[in-house]
């Protein structure tokens, strides 16, 4: 009985260490380029958030418009991206910013891309929030978009137009 205990740590430890590796394979890190900035979520998708014209569980938001400079905008996206934990920036653009989150102990990644436009004098932007393996995410990625959202609503910026 004593002998087979570190076997069994070390099995265990093997089994989680190929499972951690089977998720990066099956889950790469591709940086989402601002050209390819998705327009919506999959219909009927319980994993995917969207703040943006063709919203999904955003709470109806469509936008988050802001009166000061994208440039200062975008900072505070970036700052708000850096405060949470298990966050990697995989690509950092003057308009788009694209962060993988990855869970705790199994290191599953949900994408969470802002990308920041002008409008009549406002910086606009709109967030998509999505994981990349599964059928649900528990509410994790709507929990995620709102979060951000009362953030860059609620932060301090210099008022200026956006242009």
């Amino acid at each position: 009985m004593k002998g087979r205990l570190p076997l069994f740590a070390v099995g265990l430890v093997s089994a989680y260490l190929l499972s951690i590796l089977s998720i990066h394979i099956a889950a790469p890190d591709d940086p989402i380029e601002p050209v390819e900035f998705p327009t919506k979520c999959p219909d009927d998708s319980l994993n995917c958030s969207m703040i943006g014209p063709n919203h999904h569980r955003s709470g109806n938001i469509t936008e988050i418009r802001i009166n000061a400079s994208l440039e200062e905008v975008m900072d505070e996206v970036r700052k708000w991206v850096d405060s949470q934990s298990g966050t990697t920036t995989i690509g950092d653009w003057p308009e788009q910013t694209h962060a993988v989150f990855r869970t705790l102990i199994m290191r599953f990644p949900d994408d969470f891309v802002v990308r920041g436009f002008c409008d009549d004098g406002d910086s606009v932007l709109h967030v998509y929030s999505k994981s990349r393996l599964g059928i649900s995410d528990l509410g994790v990625n709507k929990a995620r978009i709102e979060s951000f959202s009362d953030y860059m609503i609620n932060v301090e910026m210099a008022t200026s137009e956006c242009v």
